[in-house]
């Protein structure tokens, strides 16, 4: 019986296998279908705008299914004009992927609720909108032309409207990508490309291509050729040279036909942006610059008459008809207003831009700026490295890309650069042996024209000259000692954009020099580093080194400012003056890809764009050096910076000069590692982790931690002190303590800056009178270097803290001086002298560093209380219960309150008692809440007023924090949710998902947010669901990393487990939305107390 059960079993599972092969080979042969039935033509570049000069009647998106009955829906932008109906693979794409002459169509039929049926003399085509009224309108649009059409009684060509067909040369090609056979056909201005040529008799093509803004050239082989267009390049294989010829000849023929029968206005306004005035956005410009490719009005062309021929050739769209050949017209096109405007006035702020209403006076101003000294442009990102520049010129030359061209050249290329090529050594003949003669016309009008200035320099630079002592050039960074024997004296010359050498006064013949433009670093050496004792060297573009040296000092001080004022932008020089080193750099957050920066002791000046940025480099972040390539990143305060790697000498010096001033372990305090406040890191992390963890600790200070763990921590502080994290489990308070204790007692310098200000403090111990010794005290702290005294503050305000806990601690003031005595003035703790200074200092802290008393008592009493109503209790860490920091409004010094925190102690409840400790009132229009803030990522979490602390304080990091304040937003919040009956969001967001270090680029995507879930779609269109995650499990945080570029400033982050995605909205209104959305389903609609 048993064995009958399986045959049974057996026999169904072979029936349910033939089942799904059936079904899956339906669905490939539906697949296979549809890509036989039509071709993918990708555009591999878009228009920036829909350029379409057909006469749209509808356009939208369309389902439809494969020929011969198909179930598969497929969606598709359809756009009906009154001869065809095409379909497009995507909104954006030029070339159809199939086109329906509405000549071959003789009924549009509705099917169903939402369907249509096209039916033509051949097949059935159908369609699927969205709705019934979707469908309704598009099936009336369809019968109104099919209307007009049946009113005449020509005979007709179902494929060309009635007086349209011209053709001029017809034939099959072998299309090369995608590989596909079809046939080819010139009407007038436009080649069609068909399956088959009875699809073309049956009115049926896949689709056309505008000849106006086309170009043909050779292809791989003798009997390839390739038509290129803006937006992509056709590759044709044919099966004779003779033929490819005919073919060539004809393509070319309707090139120059489709140009000329146009108007020179009416051809190059066909493009969208060509219609307004690239300078003042007047309509129907009729005049052009032909070498800056910009169409412009006449009131515009008038102000570049101005700069003179040789900056800007201006000719009339109407007059000079001789002068708009077929290739210059062709640059217009595929170039234009829109495309040269995204170099010429990339930068130009709101305030500058002209307007059409602008007098003569403004107009000429600003054309000057923006062409002549061109301060709105986008610089190249190899703007001043002249051989790297040439050498992407040649590349330029071989492709279709005008705008790089344009950008190159206005950039500093080259335009008769050598090739290397002997056959073609110019540009121009590189581009005519590709027969990119769009290119070469170009290429043409720039060479007539005098070259754009690449940099603006101060008219009142001084030159200078005398003797200096120099060596050898090197193509290597300098690291080894110079002796004098290695140098030779030359007479130096500073002047007319050049830094020459002589052998002597009197000679007239160059040893060597430079352009100025040609400098690209200066540093500075330390005295005594070669056996001249002032020293300093120039790095070239071309990647030689120059050390020059003298004697004197005063000498060696005019030729470096000489230099730096002639090197510099001006707006830089007038921050930092002399410096160290100086120079520029590549880096990826700067405009056109160059930064300048000049290091002047631990500040690093940044110019990238129009303003200076000043960057303490002890106060950073974070400083990564790459183990490949070399690239710096720097992240500080005002986001990241990444230098790019160069092989180049100078680099290594950055990478050298950068790692020194950053702040090192073994240095004095002011050399050390600084948080923002100017405090040592190793300070800060050690008293704040005693703060938080060993306040209450018996004995803290006085007991000994473990030496190994405490010899361990100090080495991590002393490598690299801003890298250190640890875990509570880790080290213990008291091995904090000691790490802290040692730190100081061995720091070069300590805490008061040598032995003889040592000395200074002891001998004001033992002064009699108490308001002179707090007097001299105060002199001493204000003599002492910012950091130091910073450093002193902060320590003893701890220990007035520790104090006022002394009870529960017993760390006395006495017991408190006899430890941090000799650690300050680090001493063998035989004189108590040192102990009594700082005790002095514990017991008038307020008047000796000159802080509030109220502030203090606040703070104090708060303790005070915080003991009395858990007397009992121990107060060190627990899991019920901790003391804890949280900041009001903002971090800085004297915003941190601490306060005792319970197991069961809501957000709403912390809130109530810092707000009280502080005295701060809430009146009825303000909201307080506090938030999770990561100080790394620029990111913030609204905590729910129900959430318990204690659970969300001990997962916090050492780059996090509590924050109390207004919740500015919460209001806005409610107000959107009031009327709001299905908790439901969906619609475009950008979206970054880090998945290594190439991916971090926004893009835009559809996203829906449910009761349930979270979806994100794959495209922005596009069904298909990439991610689905469950809106509760979600943590929300407002902001994105600065590092990863966020396009808008309305970012939010979700975070689901370990991944990551980054969320940019368009507008703060947007922003709302989302996040109220997302807070309700979170929260069960209970966002807010008693609202």
């Amino acid at each position: 019986m048993s064995l009958k059960k399986e045959d049974v079993l057996r026999d169904m599972q072979k029936c349910f296998f033939n089942l799904k092969t059936v079904e899956d080979k339906k669905e490939e042969t539906i697949t296979e279908r549809e890509r036989v039935d039509s071709i993918d033509i990708r555009c591999t570049e878009y228009p920036e705008l829909k350029e379409d000069f057909r006469q749209i009647v509808k356009a939208g998106w369309l389902e439809k299914t494969p020929p011969k009955g198909g179930r598969i829906y497929q969606r598709r932008w359809v756009q009906l004009d009154s001869e065809y109906l095409r379909y497009f693979q995507s909104i954006k794409e030029v070339y159809s992927k199939r086109m329906v002459s509405l000549g071959s169509v003789f009924k549009v039929v509705s099917v169903g609720d939402v369907r249509f049926e096209l039916h033509s003399q051949s097949r059935t085509f159908l369609f699927r909108a969205e709705n019934t009224q979707e469908r309704d309108d598009w099936v009336s649009c369809i019968e109104k032309i099919l209307s007009d059409r049946k009113h005449s009684l020509e005979p007709r060509n179902l494929f060309f409207k009635n007086g349209s067909v011209s053709v001029s040369f017809e034939g099959y090609l072998e299309m090369l990508s995608p590989r596909t056979k079809v046939y080819t056909l010139i009407n007038r201005d436009k080649l069609f490309l068909f399956k088959s040529h009875e699809e073309y008799f049956q009115g049926m093509g896949i689709t056309d291509i505008d000849m106006r803004m086309a170009n043909v050239r050779d292809g791989e082989n003798k009997r390839s050729f390739t038509l290129t267009t803006p937006y992509r390049a056709f590759s044709f294989m044919v099966d004779s040279e003779s033929e490819k010829q005919r073919w060539c000849e004809s393509l070319t023929e309707c090139v120059s036909r489709s140009l000329s029968c146009d108007g020179v206005c009416e051809s190059v306004w066909r493009v969208q942006a060509n219609r307004i005035c690239a300078d003042c956005s007047s309509s129907m410009p009729e005049w052009a610059s032909v070498n800056l490719c910009v169409l412009l009005c006449e009131k515009c062309a008038g102000a570049h008459r101005n700069l003179g021929q040789n900056i800007s050739k201006v000719r009339s769209l109407k007059l000079d008809e001789r002068v708009w050949t077929d290739d210059l017209i062709r640059v217009f096109l595929m170039l234009g207003n829109g495309k040269a405007n995204k170099f010429w006035g990339a930068n130009i702020p709101p305030s500058e831009r002209l307007s059409a209403s602008a007098n003569s006076e403004q107009r000429l101003k600003h054309i000057t700026d923006k062409y002549k000294n061109g301060k709105y442009r986008k610089y190249h990102k190899l703007f001043g490295q002249q051989e790297a520049l040439n050498n992407a010129l040649c590349l330029a030359m071989q492709s279709a890309d005008l705008l790089e061209t344009l950008t190159l050249l206005n950039c500093g290329a080259d335009a008769a650069c050598y090739t290397r090529i002997p056959e073609f050594p110019t540009p121009l003949s590189l581009a005519k042996r590709y027969s990119q003669t769009v290119q070469a016309e170009l290429l043409t009008q720039y060479i007539t024209s005098e070259p754009i200035t690449t940099e603006v320099k101060d008219a009142d630079i001084q030159s200078q000259c005398g003797y200096l002592f120099k060596t050898a050039s090197s193509a290597r960074p300098i690291t080894e000692h110079k002796p004098k024997a290695d140098f030779s004296q030359r007479w130096c010359c500073l002047g007319d954009g050049m830094f020459s050498y002589y052998r002597n006064e009197q000679s007239h013949h160059k040893n060597g020099g430079m352009k100025i433009s040609e400098i690209i670093c200066l540093s500075v050496n330390s005295p005594g580093k070669h056996g001249y004792e002032h020293t300093f060297e120039l790095y070239s573009e071309e990647g030689r080194v120059y050390l020059f040296g003298t004697d004197d000092g005063s000498i060696a001080k005019n030729w470096i400012r000489a230099v730096t004022m002639a090197v510099l932008p001006p707006a830089l020089f007038e921050v930092c003056g002399t410096c160290d080193r100086l120079g520029r750099l590549r880096c990826t957050e700067a405009s056109h890809g160059i930064g300048w920066f000049c290091l002047s002791g631990f500040k690093l000046h940044v110019l990238l764009e129009d303003t200076v940025q000043t960057i303490d480099l002890r106060k950073l972040l974070r400083l990564k050096f790459s183990n490949t390539g070399g690239a710096i990143v720097l992240v500080w305060r005002g986001g990241p910076l990444h230098l790019q790697a160069d092989r180049r000498p100078h680099f290594v010096g950055w990478q050298t000069c950068i790692q020194q001033k950053s702040g090192a372990g073994n240095e004095r305090l002011s050399q050390q590692q600084l948080t923002d406040l100017g405090i040592p890191v190793t300070i800060d992390r050690c008293l704040d982790h005693i703060t938080r963890y060993g306040l209450l600790s018996p004995g803290i200070y006085r007991l000994s931690g473990i030496n190994s763990h405490v010899t361990k921590l100090l080495d991590k502080f002393q490598n690299n002190a801003r890298t250190v994290t640890w875990c509570e489990s880790e080290y213990s308070v008291h091995d904090v303590a000691n790490t802290l204790k040692r730190f100081l007692r061995e720091v070069k310098g300590g805490v008061f800056n040598g032995q003889e200000n040592n000395a200074s403090w002891l001998r004001v111990a033992g002064l009699e009178d108490g308001c002179e010794k707090i007097q001299r005290y105060q002199i001493l702290l204000s003599n002492l270097p910012d950091i130091n005294r910073e450093a002193l503050k902060v320590l003893i305000h701890h220990l007035v803290c520790v104090q006022n806990l002394s009870n529960e601690n017993q760390m006395t003031i006495r017991n408190l001086g006899i430890v941090f005595g000799p650690t300050l003035f680090q001493t063998d703790g035989k004189d108590t002298t040192a102990s009594q200074v700082v005790e002095e200092l514990i017991q008038n802290y307020c008047s000796i560093f000159k802080v509030s008393e109220s502030d203090l008592e606040k703070q104090l009493n708060m303790m005070s209380v915080i003991l009395d109503k858990h007397k009992s209790q121990t107060l060190i860490r627990t899991p019920s219960s901790t003391i804890c920091g949280v900041y009001l409004e903002k971090k800085e010094e004297g915003a941190e309150v601490l306060l005792q925190v319970a197991a069961d102690m809501t957000v709403l409840k912390l809130v109530s008692v810092v707000l009280e400790l502080k005295g701060i009132q809430q009146v009825n229009e303000e909201c307080w809440s506090c938030f999770e803030v990561l100080e790394k990522e620029d990111m913030e979490r609204r905590l729910h007023y129900q959430e318990r602390v204690l659970p969300v304080y001990f997962s916090l990091s050492n780059d996090c924090h509590l924050l109390v304040k207004k919740n500015h937003s919460i209001i806005r919040i409610m107000r959107y949710l009031e009327n709001k009956v299905n908790l439901s969001k969906s619609g475009p967001l950008r979206v970054c998902e880090v998945k290594s270090e190439s991916s971090k680029n926004f893009h835009t995507r559809h996203c829906d947010l449910s009761a349930e879930t979270f979806r994100l779609h794959k495209e922005l269109l596009g069904s298909q669901v990439e991610k689905e995650y469950p809106v509760k499990e979600i943590k929300l945080y407002h902001g994105c990393r600065s590092k990863l570029h966020p396009p808008t400033p309305w970012g939010l982050t979700l975070i689901h487990d370990k991944q990551q995605w980054y969320l940019c909205c368009e507008n703060e209104e947007e922003l709302i939305e989302w996040t109220a959305t997302f807070y309700s389903i979170q929260c069960n609609g209970d966002i807010w107390p008693s609202w």
